[in-house]
């Protein structure tokens, strides 16, 4: 474990260094060019026949089916069934019937709904290409009830430890597994380089190194090695979103990346080079746009705004020419409709720019976006070859998970299994990686670790919020509108946690009642939010308490504690470094906790170190 300061200086370090200082500080290898990946997974003829053998069946419509992926509240199965649909996925808070409370037999119950459909759609033809229901799982399995909700990717960057990540993605598969559904939208690999993004969060690290070495490792606990199709407890593996979305000017999110294609190649993609070797089958385009000369417009006009879902150099010439990648580009939400002259419903460009599967979430969408892309095939706006090669990829990555071999989500091995969402070992993992994530920036006197016998007063917006804990993208897209009890029954605030520890007689929550010589907890931090919600804006700065005034009355509470002569440790959760300076000095301890999930007993178990854990 390193401190923060040692890590952000190696960050101010390595972005001054020539590429030969570079290379003789990190492990991680300079690419003078876009390089060829070599995937684990490896073409077969076995599955190339059988690919091309019913693509060549298939009619348009079906082809087409194949390429749209609208929202779990936007589809019927009986539309499903109708346009012959290849994929839904579920957004932040949608649930099997609009059900927060959702059990994992009634996820897979409501995933046999769309399994079924496809099968009726194919009876008769001779063939079937089986259904698949994609998610986001960033932190554990966050959209599902009970599940175990790690730490943040920040907060794992911070444990420096690929083996940990590894062991996080596979228990969070088996999770996945218990649903029935068989693809996650993870891991997230972006390198936010400005701290006023909303999603750096969402990233490991601003250092490419750690990107790199995690990838690789989060694909395989994930996905595994797909020799023999899809383990029962693994799924299939998304790496996003390609390319350069942590590189935005201002950290504005969805904004404009203006870096050189050197620095996009050596500091965005190399979370893209060991997770595509390490065999992942689908890449996600981004929503940022990259300025570029190369990025030219592929109708061939003027105006276009180099979105990268649009650009054919980016996802065709690069990602599948290249580097040889052969599996599903998909986008994201909507994101085709921010491409110039485009809408939700009507997008060639991101057809003719290699994109295979189509995010369209809402129905009006969807469907105009099925209809025009046939018309806009029998007008020969799109080459058929085109559509071709998209469903080529589809039928291939689905054909190498064996998902041809599985039977309905419902009557698979772990399908349905409650007690397997949020398992001791997996709450005792997340607890884990909770301990190594922690960073302490300053520990004044031995102030640390804390005496279980001393009485203790536990104060700040973040001492008993777990929405502050778990931040974005839990149970809810943003992350709020959830409750400790009864959204995440056996959930563990820093308040519960250190009254677990020392017993509730010796914790107080008000410093008039507090004895004295009480140690003071104070927990504070950023409120939850997700993409776009959590950018900070040109007005502001990086200045904790002045974000909001929520977070000021923290500052406020700990001058008030130093009035009154209290020795106070600070836990901090955010999503980002922040400017603490002040929070800092008026601490005698303090620790940078970021995004730490579910499992506060973590904190405690470092800041008391009982059973040894130490920072």
């Amino acid at each position: 474990m390193y401190s923060l300061n040692t890590y952000l200086t190696g960050i101010v370090l390595m972005s001054s260094m020539n590429q030969a200082q570079a290379q003789a500080h990190t492990s991680l290898p300079y690419f003078a060019d876009w390089p060829k990946i070599v995937s684990v997974v490896k073409k077969t003829q076995e599955i190339e026949d059988a690919v091309k053998n019913l693509v060549e069946k298939m009619t348009l419509e079906e082809k087409v089916g194949q390429m749209i992926q609208p929202d779990l509240r936007e589809v019927t199965p009986e539309e499903a069934e109708h346009y012959k649909l290849g994929s839904i996925l579920n957004g932040g808070g949608a649930w099997p019937n609009g059900n927060k409370y959702a059990t994992a037999k009634d996820w897979a119950k409501e995933s046999d709904k769309y399994y079924l459909a496809l099968e009726r759609a194919y009876a008769g033809r001779g063939f079937r290409v089986p259904f698949a229901w994609a998610t986001d799982a960033v932190h554990g399995h966050n959209n599902v009830f009970k599940a175990t909700l790690f730490p943040h990717n920040i907060g794992l960057g911070a444990t420096n430890n690929p083996n940990l990540i590894e062991r996080i993605g596979a228990a969070t598969a088996l999770e996945i597994a218990t649903t029935g559904l068989d693809w996650t939208f993870a891991p997230t690999v972006a390198v936010p380089r400005d701290y006023r993004w909303g999603r750096v969060y969402e990233g490991y690290s601003e250092d490419p190194e750690i990107t790199y070495n995690y990838a690789s490792r989060m694909v395989r606990g994930l996905q595994g090695e797909l020799e023999k199709g899809l383990a029962s407890d693994k799924v299939i593996s998304t790496v996003k979103h390609w390319l350069g979305d942590g590189g935005t000017e201002m950290g504005v999110d969805r904004g404009e990346n203006h870096y050189s294609e050197e620095n996009l190649i050596n500091i965005h993609a190399p979370g893209y080079f060991s997770a595509l070797t390490a065999g992942a089958q689908v890449v996600m385009t981004s929503f940022n746009s990259w300025h570029n000369e190369k990025n030219y417009n592929v109708i061939g006009n003027d105006g276009y705004n180099y979105k990268l879902h649009g650009s054919k150099y980016i996802v065709n010439d690069v990602l599948k020419d290249q580097m040889g990648f052969d599996g599903i580009v998909v986008t994201d939400w909507n994101g085709h409709s921010e491409i110039s002259g485009c809408t939700s419903g009507n997008c060639p460009q991101a057809v003719l720019a290699g994109n295979d599967v189509f995010m369209v979430t809402a129905r009006k969408d969807w469907q105009t976006f099925y209809t025009n892309v046939i018309t806009q095939v029998e007008a020969g706006i799109i080459p058929m070859s085109r559509i071709d090669d998209a469903v080529t990829r589809i039928l291939r990555v689905k054909m190498r998970a064996g998902l041809w071999d599985k039977p309905q989500p419902s009557l698979r091995e772990h399908a349905g299994k409650e007690s397997i969402l949020g398992a001791n070992d997996h709450r005792a993992l997340a607890r884990e990686a909770v301990r190594q994530s922690l960073v302490l920036l300053k520990n004044n006197d031995n102030t640390l670790p804390l005496k279980s016998t001393d009485a203790f007063l536990v104060v700040g917006s973040g001492s008993n919020d777990i929405q502050k804990q778990t931040g974005g993208w839990s149970l809810t897209w943003q992350g709020d509108e959830n409750e400790i009890d009864r959204d995440f029954p056996g959930a563990t605030t820093v308040l519960s946690a250190v009254q677990n520890l020392v017993g509730e007689t010796q914790v107080f929550t008000d410093p008039d009642t507090a004895p004295e010589g009480s140690i003071a907890v104070v927990v504070m931090g950023e409120d939850p939010y997700a993409e776009m919600m959590g950018d900070i804006k040109r007005s502001k700065t990086l200045e904790y308490s002045n974000l909001k005034r929520s977070y000021a009355a923290d500052l406020a509470l700990l001058k008030t504690l130093k009035t009154k002569g209290f020795k106070t440790v600070t836990v901090f959760f955010s999503g980002r470094p922040l400017y603490t300076s002040e929070e800092i000095m008026l601490s005698d301890a303090f620790v940078a906790a970021w995004l730490p999930g579910t499992e506060g007993g973590g904190i405690t178990d470092v800041l008391f170190n009982e059973s040894g854990y130490d920072f």
